[in-house]
């Protein structure tokens, strides 16, 4: 019998296939799973996932979205009414003309990515592609200087490697450090917007909170906050629904599609006939850009709190108990996908819940969608052969996001104009 103790918010044993043997052995066996070490419900089937993300009136995200984080991030973590009037907000910022204009920048991001390592026959891929193209669209869109985009990227990943190691001092006390500094540096942006609005998602919000929109949080509140995350000086962080609003922008918009163009490739590398396939049709994309996000499943879990005694897959579920979603489980549930669950097949066509769904169904899945379609349409122009280098991705233990931290890739370079002349 496969162990089936989760250890999911654990970061000492990480190992993807182990986890996915686990999971494998639950959706057989206990799909609705009792996880006594982490006094939680463990939801490995797609169905399952689906049915706790479709009902908010049952299971609320209002008390959080982390079992073990206790403190509450902003807009995901938000019940409805509040929820819908937030997306509502956000949404003004995604409306089809931004995107296309975000798409323009985008490729401009993406050749000016790939024109670095092109002539070269081997990179990272991770610290050349996957990491700077979303983190520079995001900073782009939040007002972050291209002078300071480093330290947005050191801000993100000390934020983002908080999530399963509450009980390391030393990573809360950076991941608090690097919250009180991204707020500080939004902080200036926001009134900038205020006094030169401009046409992007931060002079929205901005315009928004002047109109009483977004809220300031308690002291009382934000002090909790700072101490959970380490940090004693919580007066100098502004308390700001808005400041919120923009680390969720910097976290999601930034980790998930980074994993998401990371794990991308690693399954094209890992299936050269499917490669092949794209590379000789490529109308393909719009569809390999889905799979990709099933296969990888780029947000690992979720949780929900349970408001009524309710029944789920024959458990009995409390109210006030904590229910967590396996994404990666449900996007690989063969009773939902069939026999061949695990494989990656880009013409496959089948809904997945890498997104999420629901009333929490992610709010820039068309944005990442956008620049997943333009990095591997350049990456399959361009430099169409790549072959792991090493030993292939890198994976660093994380509960919320699958995180690859390298991985190494050779290819035939691309001839300079000088060559070819």
């Amino acid at each position: 019998m496969v162990d089936v103790d989760i250890a999911y918010t654990e970061s000492s044993s990480w190992d993807e296939e182990r986890m996915r043997e686990r999971f494998r052995w639950l959706r057989a066996n206990d799909p609705v799973y009792w996880s006594e070490k982490d006094q939680l419900w463990v939801l490995s089937r797609h169905d399952d996932v689906q049915y706790v993300s479709k009902h908010q009136e049952r299971f609320t995200s209002g008390q959080g979205v982390r079992p073990m984080t206790p403190t509450k991030i902003g807009l995901i973590d938000e019940a409805e009414p509040r929820h819908g009037q937030l997306r509502a907000l956000i949404n003004k910022g995604f409306t089809p003309r931004m995107v296309r204009k975000l798409e323009e920048t985008f490729a401009r991001l993406t050749t000016r990515a790939i024109d670095a390592v092109a002539q070269k026959s081997e990179c990272d891929f991770v610290e050349s592609i996957s990491v700077p193209l979303p983190l520079w669209l995001i900073a782009s869109m939040i007002g972050i200087h291209e002078d300071d985009w480093d330290r947005f990227h050191g801000w993100s990943d000390a934020m983002i490697a908080a999530e399963g190691n509450m009980n390391d001092p030393a990573v809360l006390g950076r991941a608090g450090q690097a919250y009180a500094e991204y707020a500080t540096y939004a902080s200036k942006v926001i009134e900038d917007r205020r006094k030169n609005p401009r046409d992007d998602l931060i002079s929205i919000l901005a315009g928004a909170k002047d109109a009483g929109l977004l809220e300031e949080y308690p002291e009382e509140e934000t002090n909790a906050a700072m101490q959970a995350a380490g940090m004693d000086a919580a007066d100098s962080v502004p308390r700001d629904e808005l400041i919120k609003l923009c680390v969720i922008l910097l976290v999601a918009g930034n980790e998930t599609t980074r994993n998401a163009i990371s794990g991308g490739m690693q399954q094209l590398i890992e299936n050269p006939e499917q490669r092949k396939k794209l590379l000789d049709d490529p109308s393909l994309l719009n569809s390999a850009v889905e799979e990709m996000i099933r296969v990888v499943s780029p947000v690992h879990s979720f949780s929900r709190t349970v408001l009524e005694d309710t029944e789920l897959g024959g458990k009995q579920i409390r109210r006030g108990q904590k229910v967590l979603m396996i994404y990666g489980s449900a996007n690989r549930d063969e009773e939902f996908y069939g026999p061949d669950a695990d494989a990656f097949k880009i013409d496959r066509g089948a809904s997945h819940l890498g997104f999420g769904i629901g009333s929490h169904f992610c709010l820039g899945a068309n944005l990442a969608r956008m620049e997943m379609r333009v990095v591997f349409s350049e990456l399959m122009r361009r430099l169409p052969d790549m072959q792991y280098a090493g030993d292939g991705p890198l994976l660093r233990p994380s509960a919320l996001v699958r995180t690859c931290s390298e991985m190494r890739v050779r290819y035939t370079p691309e001839r300079s104009v000088a060559d070819a002349a």
